[in-house]
């Protein structure tokens, strides 16, 4: 299924970038402090460790952005191979989890970073003009978004880079003395609650129709992607050991600011600060408005909103009306004053959704669309196409049991309950709607010849 408008203007590098700063995201400042308490001087190990459930579990995704390049495949896959109710109610969840949450959260969270150097920052202020900032970026067209994470994720490797170099710039060979002190037990919970911050890349898979040679350019993308990141990850964890005594951090909030104060300059920090833990966000921020409407306009296509809703801006190739409904969705959720963090949590939840029938879809690929398949130049054959997908869905339910367990109140579970009950309403509800008018939605579906060329 080809969606008209959109243009093929994506290579290799701008993918790869893209893949890169959804990946490094607020997850390597909150999550490096948390596990630092329960692993110890073991922090470069389950860093180590951690990267290899979620690189096996890109690899189906992989596999099936090379077989069959759409627009918005973590909606395309499993609605075509798995269940359209099922696709749906997970962007639904999705999209209004990370429209009202995540995006608010992140754009708050720069602001409180930025206060370390501007202690009188206004936070919505701040917040409601990044907003509003990539959207526009977004509006004009994935091109220049996708030129401005390429130039961010630069700026953002040389600032880990840097407090990496600062903190080991003095050995302190005795630090990582018993390196494994917190047992076993406490390395593998390390390691668990890592895999978080290796998360993210899956949205390349929504941009099929804007990569030029989407079947070679998308598994490659993981390929450069992962081994970037993991050796960013292991320099910070290493940096963080050997720069202060790990006991002195268990309780500091963030601890790479903490270290960048003990190690840097003022202007060191500063850069640190902006480079780092800002663009952190901002590119995960712009990140997630490049891939914001690729889904929305493929349930368009379908019917089960309104297709006006998703028409592509024929000179920009973007979906000029879906972006000002996100950002003023966004723009309710940073001065509503809500606890964003609960909704930021349905957004992890409501990917999970979708991320689990994706893995689903790539099981089936073989069997459905055989021709596709043996012709990718990307694939996994024997045991790995069944074990990959494997670790995949094992993760993602472990990753569904943490983030509920942490949400604890069931007041705050029965919200994400609704979230996906009004899902399933609306679907059911514009289904009947459709086949009143004579269209039946879910056969238009299995019939459509959706394969690109």
């Amino acid at each position: 299924m080809a969606i008209d408008g959109l243009k093929r203007v994506l290579g290799l590098p701008a993918v790869a970038f893209i893949a890169v700063g959804m990946t490094i995201g607020g997850g390597i400042f909150v999550f490096t402090g948390i596990v630092l308490k329960i692993t110890g001087p073991a922090l470069p190990v389950a860093f180590a460790f951690a990267v290899v459930p979620v690189f096996l579990s890109m690899l189906p995704l992989a596999m099936l952005g090379s077989a069959l390049p759409v627009t918005g495949g973590n909606y395309m896959y499993p609605s075509r191979m798995v269940s359209p109710r099922l696709a749906f109610t997970g962007i639904w969840v999705y999209a209004l989890a990370t429209f009202f949450g995540q995006i608010p959260l992140y754009s708050i969270a720069c602001a409180r970073y930025i206060q370390v150097i501007v202690p009188g920052l206004s936070e919505t202020a701040f917040a409601a003009g990044l907003i509003t900032f990539f959207c526009i970026i977004n509006v004009i067209g994935v091109r220049p978004a996708a030129r401005l994470q390429a130039v961010m994720v630069l700026v953002l490797l040389s600032a880990l880079l840097f407090f990496a170099i600062k903190g080991l710039a003095e050995p302190n060979p005795e630090r990582f003395d018993q390196m494994f002190q917190k047992g076993t037990g406490n390395l593998l919970l390390g390691m668990a609650l890592l895999t978080f911050t290796y998360l993210g890349s899956n949205g390349i898979i929504e941009l099929g129709q804007e990569i030029r040679e989407p079947g070679k350019v998308i598994p490659r993308a993981y390929f450069i992607a992962f081994p970037i990141i993991t050796v960013i990850y292991l320099l910070v964890a290493l940096a963080v050991v050997n720069a202060v005594s790990w006991q002195s951090l268990a309780d500091v909030r963030e601890p790479l600011i903490e270290i960048g104060k003990i190690t840097m300059s003022r202007a060191g920090l500063v850069y640190f600060v902006l480079g780092g833990a800002v663009l952190a966000l901002a590119t995960t921020l712009n990140g997630l408005f490049i891939m914001a409407t690729k889904s929305l306009i493929a349930i368009t296509d379908d019917g089960l909103l309104p297709k006006g809703l998703g028409r592509v801006n024929k000179r920009f190739g973007t979906a000029h009306l879906l972006f000002p409904a996100i950002w003023a969705v966004s723009m309710v959720g940073v001065f509503s004053g809500m606890a964003l963090e609960t909704f930021a949590c349905y957004a992890a939840l409501g990917g999970i959704i979708i991320f689990i029938p994706v893995l689903m879809a790539s099981l089936s690929l073989p069997r459905l669309y055989p021709k596709q398949y043996r012709d990718s130049a990307f694939k996994l054959t024997g045991f790995w196409r069944w074990f990959c997908p494997a670790v995949g869905i094992v993760m993602g339910l472990f990753f569904c049991l943490v983030i509920i367990v942490d949400l604890k109140e069931p007041a705050k579970v029965l919200p994400f309950l609704l979230f996906i009950l009004s899902g399933v309403v609306f679907y059911e509800l514009r289904r009947r709607y459709l086949l009143k008018k004579g269209i039946d939605v879910e056969k238009a579906i299995k019939n459509d010849n959706w394969i690109g060329p």
